[in-house]
C-alpha cells in the first residue's frame, strides 16, 4: 500500500465532505454575500477552487486541456474563459457573474472524477518529474502539495463566511 497516495486521497475526501457540508442549504443570496465590499463571496471562492484543481491536475500534471475549456463550461461565462480567479481587480470582483451552485457542483463533480483517477495512478515517477507551473519548473510533489494547500485555504474561507452568515453549526 502506498501510504502517501492514501493520505492525499484521504485529505481530498475530507475536503469534499467539509465543502459539501459548508455549502449545504445556503441560499443564492447567502452564496453571493460578501463580508465587506472588498471580499470574495462563496461562489467566487468555489469557482476559483475548482479552476485551481482543474489547472493543477489537468493542465500541469496531465498536460491536457482544462475541463473548464474541454467541456465548454466557460461558454456560460465567456469573459471568464481564460481566467483562474487570481489577481482580479476590484471591478472584476464587483462584476463577477451570478453562478448557480448546482452548475458549479456539476463542474466540480466531473473534475473530481478525473482527480480521483489521477490519484489512483500516481507514482513516484509522476511525483518526481518536472512540470511547468506558470513560468517555473516544479516537481509533481510540489503540484500535489500546492493543490492541498490551495483547497484547504479556500475551504477555510468558505467555512468562515458560512459561519458569519449562519453562526456555528447552522
Amino acid at each position: 500500500m502506498n501510504y502517501f497516495k492514501e493520505s492525499i486521497k484521504s485529505g481530498l475526501n475530507e475536503y469534499d465532505l467539509i465543502l459539501r457540508k459548508s455549502l449545504n442549504s445556503l441560499t443564492d443570496e447567502e452564496l453571493s454575500w460578501k463580508p465587506n465590499p472588498h471580499s470574495n463571496n462563496i461562489i467566487f471562492l468555489l469557482w476559483h477552487m475548482i479552476l485551481v484543481e482543474d489547472n493543477l491536475i489537468n493542465t500541469v500534471l496531465l498536460q491536457n486541456e482544462k475541463l473548464w475549456i474541454k467541456e465548454k463550461y466557460y461558454e456560460d461565462f465567456p469573459d471568464l474563459k481564460n481566467q483562474i480567479g487570481f489577481g482580479f481587480s476590484q471591478n472584476q470582483l464587483d462584476s463577477f457573474p451570478e453562478m448557480k451552485l448546482s452548475w458549479l457542483m456539476n463542474y466540480y463533480n466531473s473534475l473530481r472524477k478525473i482527480t480521483n483517477i489521477f490519484l489512483e495512478e500516481i507514482n513516484d515517477e509522476t511525483l518526481s518529474k518536472s512540470y511547468m507551473f506558470g513560468k517555473k519548473n516544479v516537481t509533481g510533489f510540489f503540484v500535489v502539495g500546492r493543490l492541498v494547500t490551495e483547497l484547504s485555504q479556500h475551504l477555510g474561507q468558505i467555512s468562515y463566511i458560512r459561519g458569519m452568515i449562519r453562526g456555528l453549526n447552522k
